[in-house]
């Protein structure tokens, strides 16, 4: 095969990669979007479906500053939320466990700072709120969210380049942090939320630093028939017999790595074991060992080098980490932090972490689209890829 030939495979190749990730990337959070609407018209037959508004305010974290005088694109941010909730599911096994989780999907927008630079933050989140300590008035609750997220305002090297953070219109949204729940009567409740809201295309298109929001809410929510007996619910996540479980995955990603004129795509490819004590019904910690095909570390900080450049031994690693698991019904987060190990000669960041959003489809076998993150030399959370995971649990 003549080099010219070998060219027109690689462009092929990546063009391929980021139109299949593009569209998949899409596709699971429409998905993601409809089931999670599918289970709130389970509401609909005991007429428990309640909506709520919020004010939102926050700081947004921008992932670099001005281009031109080093200036720092921080600033406060604000918004609204509008959502549609539900207490529970209408099914004994899961109340018997989980109690009355808050179940909602959220329409979240931001104004960011710099508004020509960033434009709004358009945020549509599934979200489970868990119920932690519960009673006849107050709930407060762990709330995890994960969904699809629109740019109003992208990178455009011309026109907008101080916009590093995101480069794509569509993109992935993680929400995390606590919420408190106050009833003021049968159909009416105030809620106060704080957390964190994480922005990324996940290294699909570059460059990717990110939107980083800490920020605050306050609202109210009201159920047109009453919020139902099941909010009362309180979990119950003792397990008859604690025992040890191991999993196994593959995973397959595709990234953009570079910047400006100076960037390549290539695949990704990952094998993953996870020995780990299940403390309860919805908690496992232990440890994760990781295996790579990934030329990214080769890579980070030298510019000009592309994927053709490095050499096949230097995209096989290993990683060794702590792996915690949240299982809510069929629908786990994971939640890891890991060192790589060996070889070492090429790392030049060490630490990841890896979270997102699986799914149990079978007792023994699951899929997940997970994210991982390296630490970078400024100690920053930062992109590596998004995993597309299918793996079986022992």
């Amino acid at each position: 095969m003549d080099y010219d030939s070998r060219y027109c495979i690689n462009d092929f190749l990546a063009f391929l990669g980021i139109a299949m990730h593009r569209i998949y990337a899409i596709l699971c959070s429409v998905v993601l979007l409809l089931n999670t609407w599918q289970v709130l018209g389970q509401s609909n037959t005991n007429n428990t479906l309640g909506f709520s508004f919020h004010s939102l305010g926050g700081y947004h974290y921008a992932s670099n500053p001005i281009a031109k005088t080093g200036q720092s694109l921080n600033g406060f941010t604000y918004g609204f939320s509008a959502s549609v909730y539900q207490y529970g599911l209408k099914n004994k096994l899961f109340t018997d466990t989980y109690g009355g989780p808050k179940i909602g999907l959220t329409a979240k927008i931001f104004q960011l700072n710099n508004a020509d630079t960033f434009g709004l933050s358009i945020g549509f989140i599934p979200s489970y709120d868990l119920p932690i300590i519960t009673s006849e008035k107050v709930i407060l609750a762990a709330r995890i969210g994960y969904g699809l997220n629109l740019n109003t305002r992208q990178y455009h090297q011309q026109q907008n380049f101080d916009n590093r953070a995101i480069s794509s219109a569509v993109n992935f949204g993680f929400d995390i942090g606590a919420s408190a729940h106050f009833t003021l009567n049968k159909y009416l409740e105030a809620e106060f939320f704080t957390g964190l809201y994480h922005v990324s295309n996940g290294s699909l298109k570059m460059p990717n630093g990110g939107i980083n929001i800490i920020y605050g809410s306050a609202g109210i929510s009201y159920f047109p028939h009453g919020m139902g007996s099941t909010k009362e619910r309180k979990p119950n996540y003792t397990l008859t017999q604690k025992k040890w479980n191991y999993s196994f995955q593959i995973a397959a990603g595709y990234r953009e790595l570079g910047y400006f004129d100076y960037l390549t795509q290539f695949w990704v490819a990952s094998i993953g074991q996870q020995y780990a004590f299940s403390f309860n019904k919805l908690y496992s910690l232990g440890i994760g060992l990781d295996g790579f095909y990934d030329a990214s570390q080769a890579l980070l900080y030298e510019s000009t080098l592309r994927v053709r450049d490095i050499k096949e031994h230097q995209k096989y690693h290993l990683a060794l980490g702590l792996h915690q698991r949240f299982t809510i019904g069929k629908i786990f987060l994971p939640l890891g932090i890991y060192h790589y190990v060996a070889p070492m000669k090429h790392i030049k960041e060490p630490v990841y972490i890896r979270f997102g959003l699986g799914y149990q489809f079978h007792p023994k076998f699951f899929c997940g689209l997970f994210f991982k993150g390296t630490i970078n030399q400024k100690q920053q959370l930062q992109s590596d890829f998004m995993e597309w995971t299918l793996g079986m649990t022992l």
